[in-house]
């Protein structure tokens, strides 16, 4: 798979999707242009995803083109969730602060590189570019996921929530790895040692490959980031409902969790999460930091790695890896409700 094949797919399935505008189901009449609804849904996806954190689903406006459809519920999502958006980027930015030196030690492990001589400030090396990549990357996956979710309802009406949330999930996924691809890029090889700051890196990698460069490895990141998505809703599902029956909560209850009940078991389906992706974490690691043995596919890299190393490395840097999710999650959502809390109250 290389990067014009797989852009091209994701800009398929956007426009495969944005064609539904057009052909709601009768029983689904197109809402007027500039208004919205709100309706409660029952929470198949976790409530502690940042899809799904604490937010009330939009039904957004039908009716319209591409430029003028999919586009114009995107802008409407993102002002009506301005308050879940900033208090998404503030948290966001706190865990990957706060744990960014353990996703330094992991991508180090993973391309088989040396933990010697490696002192704090190199541990925060290509802190910024992942900021920049990772906040807009929320705000572009959560916008798009509710225009996906809504739209997918007036399209496919006989589609359960549960199908409808994960597909929509994936979907927006796809949409944000186009602008979060290129960060990754340039933070791993920071992480990794292979450019000294943020300007040589972003100069080498278009003087050797050009823009390709900065979509090396979105096979893998999109083959990691796929089957993690799936993997992280069910453990989430299962770790709640298995947590919620031990306390013996009735059904009218069933569905809710207080914050700090959400981030511990988010922290343990996403530390779970973490440790059964880790091979394709390595995967994706080795392609965008070139260190693949050549290879520019998943298959053709997970094949090299392992005659040439072991099956073994495949799995280097899980520990890490998990200790940088699990945290994560729980930094995150703590930080989520209470900036969302004080925006709301203001």
């Amino acid at each position: 798979l290389n990067m014009t094949f797989l852009l091209g797919r994701v800009l398929a399935l956007l426009l495969l999707v944005s064609t539904a505008q057009g052909t709601a189901s009768p029983a689904q009449p197109a809402a007027p242009v500039g208004r919205h609804t709100v309706a409660k849904e029952s929470q198949t996806c976790p409530s502690s995803t940042p899809q799904c954190a604490g937010h009330d689903h939009l039904q957004v406006p039908r009716g319209g083109g591409l430029g003028g459809g999919i586009f114009q519920q995107f802008r409407e999502v993102v002002v009506n969730a301005r308050g879940h958006l900033v208090a998404g980027a503030a948290a966001r930015a706190v865990s990957i602060f706060a744990m960014y030196p353990v996703d330094t030690i992991k991508t180090r492990l993973q391309m088989g590189g040396s933990m010697s001589g490696l002192q704090v400030g190199l541990l925060y090396k290509g802190l910024f570019g992942s900021l920049v990549g990772q906040i807009p990357y929320g705000t572009l996956t959560f916008g798009s996921y509710e225009v996906y979710k809504e739209t997918l309802a007036a399209r496919f009406p006989s589609m359960a929530l549960g199908p409808r949330s994960f597909l929509a999930a994936v979907l927006g996924d796809l949409t944000g790895s186009i602008w979060l691809c290129p960060s990754e890029v340039v933070k791993q090889q920071l992480q990794g040692g292979v450019h000294a700051n943020l300007g040589s890196a972003i100069n080498a990698i278009w003087k050797s490959k050009g823009l390709s460069g900065f979509y090396q490895g979105y096979a893998g990141q999109i083959a990691r980031d796929v089957p993690f998505r799936a993997v992280q809703l069910v453990s989430y599902e299962l770790t709640k409902q298995t947590y919620l029956n031990f306390r013996k909560k009735d059904q009218s209850e069933s569905q809710q969790l207080e914050a700090w009940e959400g981030a511990i078991v988010g922290a343990v389906a996403g530390s779970f999460s973490a440790a059964v992706t880790t091979p394709l974490d390595v995967l994706k690691t080795r392609l965008m930091t070139g260190s693949a043995y050549g290879a520019t596919g998943v298959i053709r890299a997970a094949r090299l790695i392992a005659a040439k190393e072991s099956p073994a490395a495949l799995f280097k840097g899980m520990v890490p890896r998990v200790v940088y999710v699990g945290p994560s999650c729980a930094i995150f959502f703590m930080v989520y409700e209470l900036v969302h809390r004080n925006f709301e109250a203001r």
